[in-house]
């Protein structure tokens, strides 16, 4: 049996495909692949806005904190509250529609090099907005800025693709973005500096941040346009060449 390739009236991003026949039907239709399934382990995020103060110093932040993530966490599912208004004689419970809160924060999983480029970029941002010793904001002073958060906030693009990351051409292969607005560090990393005789081994820094995120039809919009401008390379087995 040869396998068919699903009709032009089969739309994999329609969700009518479902009613279509061969969706299910006690087994996987694997003639006609109606749909896939989601894939995980493919993910990007994209500055759109660092505070000025910091990329004057660190010229590469951007770069290397976008093209050494690890790991990248946060996202949590959104659940509607419900209150309750008994009546009758029973006290009977009926539910209500009450409000629906918005996760907050996330965070950046980077592998640390020699040097501490990781741990001296977020800290030089975390001090430059409250001095651990003193309290003071000093960047404003030292960068002739104003104390705005304005100018010691960023954004933060975190897009989520199918497995063919490369395909930027084609919007669909996004399967969620989310901007985060109003984007700071919380910590300054030091415990990885600790010591234990006998052991040696490499560092990941989990950088938390606050801000506020942002998921809608515009963002993915966002997120396609950005997708383009990924300075990523990636290369088949063919395309290796041996310089030297």
């Amino acid at each position: 049996m040869s396998l068919k390739k699903p009709s032009a009236s089969i739309n994999p991003f329609n969700y009518a495909a479902a009613s279509t026949p061969g969706f299910f039907q006690g087994q996987f239709q694997s003639d006609t692949i109606v749909r896939d399934p989601l894939v995980s382990g493919f993910a990007f995020v994209k500055w759109l806005n660092v505070p000025r103060w910091i990329t004057d110093e660190y010229k590469d932040f951007t770069a290397i904190t976008e093209k050494n993530l690890r790991a990248f966490g946060g996202l949590n599912d959104i659940d509607m509250n419900t209150f309750a208004i008994q009546e009758g004689f029973t006290g009977s419970e009926n539910h209500f529609a009450g409000g629906a809160q918005m996760f907050q924060g996330f965070s950046m999983t980077h592998r640390e090099y020699s040097g501490s480029p990781i741990r001296n970029a977020y800290s030089h941002w975390v001090t430059g907005v409250r001095d651990p010793v003193t309290g003071v904001a000093t960047y404003p002073k030292n960068y002739d800025l104003e104390y705005t958060a304005a100018n010691h906030t960023g954004e933060l693009l975190y897009i989520m693709t199918r497995p063919d990351a490369d395909n930027v051409g084609n919007s669909k292969i996004i399967e969620f973005a989310c901007l985060y607005t109003m984007v700071m560090p919380t910590r300054m990393h030091l415990s990885h500096l600790n010591f234990t005789s006998g052991t040696n081994d490499g560092a990941e820094l989990e950088q938390q941040f606050v801000g506020v995120p942002h998921i809608s039809p515009a963002v993915d919009e966002l997120a396609a346009e950005q997708l383009s401008k990924l300075q990523y390379s990636f290369m088949n087995m063919g395309d290796f060449k041996h310089e030297g």
